[in-house]
């Protein structure tokens, strides 16, 4: 477990790695501007300053109006200070947070860094078994509704936090199948209006001896390996190997991955921006629609062509949301999409995972290449997509900070050890055995 300081101490890292804070009040001032056409270039020029009655009088600004402009509807865009007048041409970032009660000490420190920024933060707990139980009392219609309240919410805030809250990840089980499919439609357009305004969000994980159960290992090497990989996400080392892969990326036309166990896949990332996760965020990146971070972090990735992908790739375990492990998956690809499948166990946890999401969730969405070395392989896809030596490939949604065009309800992550494979670009190596290939891919 963390300490007191280190929750402190990553409650803040958190906050700053996303630029929560203040921001430009451009519905208060747009309001304004049918009253005061000078109210954008006013309140960004003046920002912050005190300022007298008749100072403001002399930027065209009567009595009447700044009284006006005090009104909450407004923000407000004044507040009184004495005889004079605060100008308030910001306003602190909406900031919606989803915890688990047993993560509660970090959502705290979150909180408070926030508020600390001038920032506002909505937060509500969840967990596995109380959204079984809902799932399970909603009727399936209601489940359908995409409610005033919801669209209200996507509309207005401005991050996005998910602190781990789903301790079961088999928790979807047994579940009637049109429960599980009615939100789609919902669940895109939420994917399609988040995307459109650009909102930050970030997943930050969390150990839960529930979880660790479920996936066969002790709660004490979880708890180690997910903090191990917390601490790692922001070193040296790993910054080091996501800025080799995330050049290469951007140097690439055309990927081939190649392993031993039968795996034969192509597909073109031509003009695709590459993206890296090293745990924070720049306001360049947010300019450029890259919005979105995990932590732990650590990786390189990028959105393929939509209907490239050709060829055949296996994974030895992967996690079907909500459902359970399914063993030695083998996909096969044509026009980008995965045509057929197979798998040695649990191969209907795949099925029922494409059958309760949108069908454009069968196209390739993703490929991530891992580089914390921290993080080691135990099923939790937010550490599992980020070992050193791997590559992971999703299916799905790859819409806004992906930079690509496929929308879909779901988006699923499949880890691959690339020991025994090579992955080319361009028909030159890139990794080998898991390695970097730094001295080819220089030379190249």
């Amino acid at each position: 477990m963390l300490s007191k300081l280190e929750l402190h101490k990553l409650g803040g890292q958190v906050v700053k790695s996303m630029l929560i804070g203040r921001r430009p009040n451009r519905e208060g001032i747009a309001r304004a501007k049918t009253h005061f056409r000078g109210a954008e270039a006013f309140f960004k020029n003046f920002n912050g300053r005190t300022m007298s009655l008749k100072e403001l009088q002399s930027h065209g600004l009567s009595a009447k109006l700044v009284e006006k402009f005090c009104d909450p509807d407004y923000g407000p865009l004044f507040s009184k200070s004495g005889r004079k007048w605060l100008v308030r041409g910001d306003i602190g970032e909406s900031v919606r947070l989803r915890y688990h009660p047993g993560n509660w000490p970090l959502a705290r420190e979150i909180i408070l860094a926030a508020a600390r920024r001038g920032a506002h933060v909505a937060h509500t707990s969840g967990s596995s078994g109380f959204d079984r139980e809902l799932l399970l009392a909603t009727p399936t219609a209601a489940l359908e509704d995409f409610t005033r309240m919801g669209k209200a919410t996507l509309k207005t805030v401005d991050v996005t936090i998910y602190l781990e809250n789903e301790d079961d990840p088999e928790w979807k089980k047994g579940m009637p199948r049109g429960k599980l499919s009615a939100g789609q439609a919902a669940a895109q357009k939420a994917h399609e209006i988040l995307d459109s305004r650009g909102v930050k969000w970030l997943y930050i994980g969390w150990p839960f001896a529930l979880t660790a159960r479920r996936f066969g290992v002790s709660a004490s090497w979880y708890e180690k390996m997910l903090f191990d990989s917390l601490r790692e996400s922001f070193s040296a080392r790993t910054r080091r190997l996501v800025a080799f892969y995330f050049n290469a990326l951007n140097k690439g036309s055309k990927v081939r991955i190649v392993h031993n166990d039968g795996t034969d896949l192509s597909f073109s990332i031509k003009g695709r921006p590459g993206l890296k996760d090293v745990g924070c965020i720049t306001q360049e990146e947010l300019d450029a629609g890259d919005t979105g971070l995990n932590i732990p972090s650590g990786e390189a990735f990028i959105a393929p062509i939509e209907g490239s992908a050709e060829g055949v790739i296996k994974f030895g375990k992967i996690l079907a949301i909500g459902h359970g492990f399914v063993e030695n998956l083998q996909l096969h690809f044509h026009k980008g999409r995965v045509e057929r499948y197979s798998a040695s166990r649990n191969e209907k946890y795949f099925a029922e995972y494409l059958e309760e999401n949108t069908p454009s969730t069968r196209m390739l969405a993703e490929l991530g290449i891992g580089c914390n070395h921290g993080a080691k392989y135990c099923g939790y896809i937010l550490t599992d997509e980020k070992i050193a030596g791997t590559i992971h490939l999703a299916i799905g949604n790859n819409t806004g900070s992906y930079h690509g065009r496929n929308k879909a309800s779901g988006h699923l992550d499949m880890v691959k050890d690339m020991k025994g494979g090579v992955m080319l670009f361009d028909g030159k190596a890139v990794m080998k055995d898991g390695k970097p290939c730094w001295q080819k891919t220089a030379a190249g």
